[in-house]
């Protein structure tokens, strides 16, 4: 479900350092909203560390989450690209965030100036949408297959790419809950249930990471070479 296309990566190191020219970087602790669904505005951010939580809430209060980000997500360019500057989504810190704020219009002029810019946003876009409906398929799965995709996103969010055995960060039970679309008591209980199974074990640090890839591979949230990678 995590939507972490490092647009950065799509585009030259010369195209890469005018856009970054004059950006700024800003810190903001958990739960810091970022951005307001609706309210006008077209500054773009990009994460350098931490997890944000893309999401929509209900006229009941409650919310839907639309996809995690973390390092190298680029936030806020929909209102740009769309007929006028309004936020479509709301944009809260998982984590400690670290972001770069980009200077004004910095992004609209790459875009202009380069249409390999566009191209790299074209790609970022669609990779949501693909994100996006990943997500719509996994709410029809049982709730463990839905827990275990969840953590997996949060796991590979928050650590080096090149981590086998990555940590899953130290967020609340509810926000888990709210991700993987389950109540706060069934997650505590199959959390539970995964760490005496085995699944599930604690780092030196607390933090809880796989110890098993398993149940992963059973249910097809983990391809097969990064198993036979993590099992050596």
């Amino acid at each position: 479900m995590n939507c972490n296309t490092k647009f950065l990566d799509r585009i030259s190191p010369q195209e890469k350092e005018s856009l970054l020219l004059n950006s700024r970087e800003i810190s903001l602790p958990t739960n810091h909203q970022l951005l307001f669904q609706s309210d006008w505005g077209s500054e773009t951010f990009l994460i350098t560390a931490g997890i944000a939580k893309a999401r929509s809430l209900c006229l009941d209060g409650s919310e839907v989450i639309i996809s995690l980000m973390g390092a190298g997500a680029l936030i806020g360019d929909l209102a740009l690209l769309s007929p006028q500057p309004i936020r479509s989504l709301d944009v809260v810190a998982l984590t400690p965030l670290t972001l770069l704020k980009l200077r004004p219009a910095a992004l609209q002029e790459a875009m202009e100036v380069n249409s390999k810019v566009i191209h790299a946003l074209a790609c970022l876009q669609a990779q949501r949408l693909i994100a996006l409906g990943n997500r719509l398929i996994l709410m029809k799965e049982d709730a463990t297959t839905r827990l275990l995709s969840t953590l997996l996103d949060l796991a590979r969010l928050h650590s080096p790419e090149d981590d086998h055995q990555p940590a899953i960060p130290a967020i609340p039970q509810h926000e888990i809950a709210g991700i993987a679309g389950l109540s706060r008591g069934t997650t505590s209980t199959l959390i539970t249930k995964l760490r005496s199974n085995g699944t599930l074990a604690s780092n030196a640090s607390g933090e809880l990471y796989f110890a098993s890839l398993a149940p992963l591979e059973r249910r097809g949230l983990l391809p097969k070479p990064r198993l036979e990678a993590a099992s050596r």
